[in-house]
């Protein structure tokens, strides 16, 4: 299939360079994009428009997210349900209508830069050394201001007939899906996934620099064809 790739905050396509390869051993073909915009509509519209000129109703694609990139995807994918194949949520999840990606993020000079490293819990840098700190800090983009702060919107049902995997990262799988059956009100989106997936990878909030080859294969799982039963 083909697999469009979206980084989270303070990053762009490169972050998945990583990853790139293993989706590609597994014979699918792969395109990173770069978020671009000043909002989050803006951002969300520059997804769209790269499903618009690579997927089709009959050739339908799929889109991966990570970190606040996560409900950008399905805002895209609720824009055009019938090009997207499948969701894919890298330690992320889709927010519910009017929620935010994180408003208490510090604006500094009219964008969001990246954060230092104690602002995060134990679990979020699980596994960030400080060579991946050094160069993640290297290769940060600042965010625009309204981004992390712009709501959720979203139009068609259709979207949760999409099937969907989240890979859990900082929050074990079993823990995620329980919250998610209990119906958690920031669970809303995920909670109502015709087709839901949850899985668990041991490492820190950026797998892609932290377990790449984990996480390719991950997603290469994810999109394995399924076994048919039948008489």
């Amino acid at each position: 299939m083909h697999v469009i790739l979206v980084p989270g905050f303070w990053l762009d396509a490169s972050a998945w360079d990583e990853v790139t390869p293993v989706l590609q051993e597994a014979g699918h073909s792969v395109q990173a994009v770069t978020r671009t915009g000043a909002t989050l509509d803006e951002q969300v519209a520059g997804i769209v428009a790269v499903l618009d000129e690579v997927a089709t109703p009959e050739e339908p694609v799929v889109l991966a997210g990570h970190s606040g990139a996560g409900p950008m995807v399905l805002m895209a994918a609720d824009r055009r349900p019938s090009l997207v194949a499948h969701l894919l949520y890298v330690d992320t999840f889709p927010g519910p209508e009017g929620g935010c990606v994180n408003d208490e993020l510090p604006v500094v000079d009219g964008v969001v830069p990246l954060p230092s490293w104690d602002v995060w819990e134990p679990a979020t840098v699980r596994g960030m050394t400080p060579e991946l700190r050094e160069a993640f800090e290297r290769r940060a983009v600042p965010e625009p201001a309204a981004v992390p702060s712009d709501p959720f919107h979203y139009t068609d049902a259709a979207r949760h007939r999409i099937p969907a995997t989240v890979v859990s990262c900082e929050v074990p799988a079993a823990e995620l899906a329980a919250m998610v059956a209990e119906h958690h009100a920031w669970t809303t989106e995920l909670s109502a996934v015709e087709d839901l997936t949850i899985v668990g990878l041991e490492t820190g909030h950026w797998p892609m620099f932290t377990a790449p080859g984990e996480l390719g294969a991950l997603l290469v799982q994810a999109l394995a064809p399924r076994p048919t039963t039948g008489l």
